[in-house]
């Protein structure tokens, strides 16, 4: 069965103290920041069954610097892998993948 979401929440905050879960786009970011969401689910069947839920949720971290210590500390998470990077407004984003 997938983790409840307040658990990711926990360990993004405990990288950064800036974390949003969805946020409007009128909410005024403070960087860097972590932005997630839901993404999906990722369901493994056995026996013609569910064997196993996990969440699926794309986390994006933005920073200023980008020698950011916080880029690796956020793979460091389970079940986390880096799927993208780009620059944009003078602002470095990082695209992970986790699961919950």
């Amino acid at each position: 069965m997938a983790r409840p979401r307040s658990e990711l929440s926990e360990a993004l905050h405990s990288i950064c103290p800036n974390v949003y879960f969805q946020p409007p786009a009128s909410k005024k970011l403070t960087y860097p920041c972590i932005i997630y969401q839901l993404d999906g689910k990722d369901v493994m069947f056995a026996n013609n069954g569910h064997y196993r839920l996990m969440d699926q949720y794309s986390v994006t971290y933005i920073t200023r610097d980008p020698d950011d210590a916080n880029i690796n500390g956020i793979l460091s998470l389970q079940y986390c892998s880096l799927t993208r990077t780009f620059s944009s407004d003078n602002l470095h984003h990082y695209a992970y993948r986790i699961y919950i």
